[in-house]
């Protein structure tokens, strides 16, 4: 299991890392993209435009997909994977907390490594988000090539047998209700399927 820590871990630093209208890492290919969703405003203003996918299946059974989504105020990616297991629901899963850890010290070490001119890192809690419960935890990371600073915030939980993790990062300091934009987001891609393959579009209230 600990094998595939390091690759998938790797991919989840560069999509982080990586700004808005990046081109697909080399090594990864084009996933289908998910769901259409209504083209109503959303009460939080903030409207997410799908950008592409990523499968990163070819290189290591299990490490699933990718999605990125970008707004005005940041971008998201979306991961669902199972690391060849099913996965116990919520939090409970006996590897779940070790996974989670796990992603917050692969931060610790890329900006020991110097990708991050620093990280700060915020408390874990978990968080009920349309039924499924979501352990969470913040970072402000300075990247030490541009020295820009930007507020991360990882979203995990299980569902359907899978890990399904949001990677959100905006332009710090974040808006003030990125609370809300974080759950607003949520809640309309759980409702419509993080990994169904349907079309481009953007992600927007019902």
């Amino acid at each position: 299991m600990k094998l595939l820590f390091a690759p998938l871990l790797c991919a989840l630093l560069c999509a982080c890392a990586s700004a808005p209208n990046t081109a697909p890492a080399a090594g990864t290919t084009a996933a289908t993209p998910p769901a259409a969703e209504s083209a109503q405003a959303p009460p939080t203003g903030v409207q997410w435009r799908y950008i592409n996918s990523k499968s990163y299946e070819a290189l290591n059974a299990g490490l699933g997909n990718s999605h990125r989504f970008e707004s005005s105020v940041g971008w998201i990616d979306v991961y669902v994977y199972d690391m060849k297991r099913a996965w116990q629901p919520g939090v409970d899963d006996p590897q779940f907390d070790e996974h989670f850890k796990s992603t917050i010290a692969e931060v610790q070490r890329a900006t020991a490594q110097g990708m991050y001119a620093s990280a700060r890192i915020g408390p874990t809690r978990d968080v009920r988000i349309e039924g499924l419960t979501f352990r969470t935890v913040s970072f402000r990371l300075v990247h030490a090539k541009d020295a820009k600073a930007y507020d991360s915030f990882t979203y995990l939980a299980v569902r359907n047998g899978k890990l399904l993790k949001y990677r959100m990062s905006f332009n710090a300091p974040a808006p003030a209700n990125v609370e809300a934009i974080a759950r607003e987001f949520i809640e309309r891609n759980v409702r419509t399927g993080p990994d169904t393959p349907v079309g481009t579009r953007q992600l927007r209230s019902t």
